[in-house]
């Protein structure tokens, strides 16, 4: 509130000085003061307008923001449980022939591991 403030006291010291600095007859200076004080009180009830507006506008831009964002990450939440309940039999057969591999390797001592997030191969290290 101090920036309106601000500005209807800069406008009313500039008028001030215009009507003390101004080269004109006393009737002109009065229509000149009278015509800026109401063009002043037609922009301060437009921006008045305006920030009414925009206050709505971010009601509005709040209530839906507020709708969309818990639907949206339950949304997510959900695509993240339908993608994990998939991949974890598809992890479990991979894991699965993975064993299978592994035993069907001949054993030797020394074996190389690789671990790759989940999954675990044990390979045969090269006798070189």
């Amino acid at each position: 509130m101090g920036f309106f403030k601000g500005i209807l006291f800069g406008a009313g010291l500039g008028t001030l000085g215009g009507l003390l600095l101004a080269p004109r007859k006393g009737e002109e200076t009065r229509e000149k003061l009278i015509t800026n004080t109401r063009e002043l009180v037609e922009l301060t009830d437009e921006l008045n307008d305006n920030l009414a507006a925009f206050r709505e506008s971010l009601v509005t831009l709040k209530g839906t923001f507020d709708t969309l964002v818990p639907a949206f990450k339950s949304g997510v939440e959900k695509d993240v449980e339908d993608f994990r309940f998939q991949a974890e039999p598809r992890i479990q057969q991979i894991q699965a022939q993975l064993e299978k591999i592994n035993q069907s390797l001949p054993v030797t001592e020394e074996k190389t591991v690789l671990k790759k997030g989940r999954f675990t191969l044990e390979r045969p290290t090269d006798g070189d």
